[in-house]
């Protein structure tokens, strides 16, 4: 059975590159339906090569051989790569964007909301997340992982734990200058690089209720980076089609609710199919305790209400 089957995660608040489904879909093409592909596979590749081609050599030469003026190494030594498509694999997103709320009366020079970049290389955020696996193949044994346990876990047990042989690797001959393939490490995940992949918004309808502000990371990259801020407010309207009309929009909307829009998270945590965590409730406790401002408060989080005044003499 040829049919490749693709799940990706996206939250309702959250947004991926226009762009990046159609990449997915031509890795999968890549890995699963190789013949199919625009490029053939190399059947012997240099030793030590790491799925990465420069012209005529390997990206990453253990042996220190030089390299002739044809682009052929002097005792350049080459293995046989069988190549064999896995069972499923995974990927996700590693340069992306937050969106932080503002306070439009106080902030009035962001009124738009903020932007700051995040990059991981040994962590997946969780839009953008993507299973793909054969149609023949049984869901029930792709294994199921957090989005921040999927690179800590997939990427030590190599290729037999999704049935794959040999690396994707092809000719750089066949390749424009400008082309490159995003290297195959022979793992059974991948991690999707060359331009911003996801927007995350950073706002109380978290479900884990994390990363509401940026961190010192976050802050230093734009200060050592000033033009990484224009660049990522540019994506956002070239690359997600999110306006700034909408963003002032969105950010004076939870300027008016974000209480009531905090309530409601609440309400949703810990029951069937959402979020649990302690810090998430106390957190939500919070903005809920700031608008209902009564005596002993209302603790939505347990379904509890407390009025001391009305207590039973």
């Amino acid at each position: 059975v040829k049919d490749v089957f693709i799940w990706t995660r996206l939250d309702a608040d959250d947004g991926l590159n226009v762009a990046y489904m159609e990449y997915i879909q031509s890795q999968a093409i890549r890995y699963f339906l190789p013949d199919r592909y625009e490029m053939e596979i190399m059947t012997e590749i240099p030793e030590n090569s790491k799925g990465a081609m420069e012209k005529g050599r390997p990206k990453e030469a253990k042996n220190g051989t030089l390299v002739k003026s044809d682009g052929v190494e002097e005792n350049q030594k080459w293995t046989k790569n069988t190549y064999t498509p896995p069972q499923w694999t995974y990927w996700c997103a590693q340069l992306n964007i937050d969106w932080f709320l503002t306070d439009p009366i106080h902030d009035p020079h962001h009124k738009n909301g903020t932007v700051y970049p995040v990059m991981h290389s040994n962590v997946c955020v969780s839009p953008g997340v993507t299973v793909a696996l054969r149609g023949a193949f049984d869901p029930l044994q792709v294994p199921r992982l957090d989005h921040d346990k999927i690179v800590s876990y997939l990427k030590p047990k190599g290729g037999d734990l999704c049935g794959r042989t040999g690396l994707s690797v092809f000719d750089p001959h066949e390749m424009g200058k400008d082309e490159k393939e995003p290297e195959d490490d022979g793992s059974c995940f991948h991690m999707a690089t060359g331009g911003i992949s996801a927007v995350r918004s950073r706002t109380p309808t978290s479900a884990g209720m994390m990363g509401l502000h940026p961190d010192a990371n976050q802050m230093g990259s734009v200060r050592l980076k000033p033009k990484l801020t224009p660049y990522m407010w540019h994506s956002m309207k070239k690359n997600f089609h999110i306006s700034n009309k909408e963003l002032l929009g969105t950010n004076a909307y939870f300027a008016d609710h974000i209480y009531d829009i905090a309530e409601e998270n609440a309400r949703g945590q810990c029951t069937n199919g959402h979020s649990c965590k302690s810090t998430s409730k106390d957190l939500l406790q919070q903005y809920v305790d700031l608008k209902v401002e009564m005596d002993g408060g209302f603790d939505v989080t347990d379904s509890i209400t407390a009025d001391k005044n009305s207590a039973v003499e």
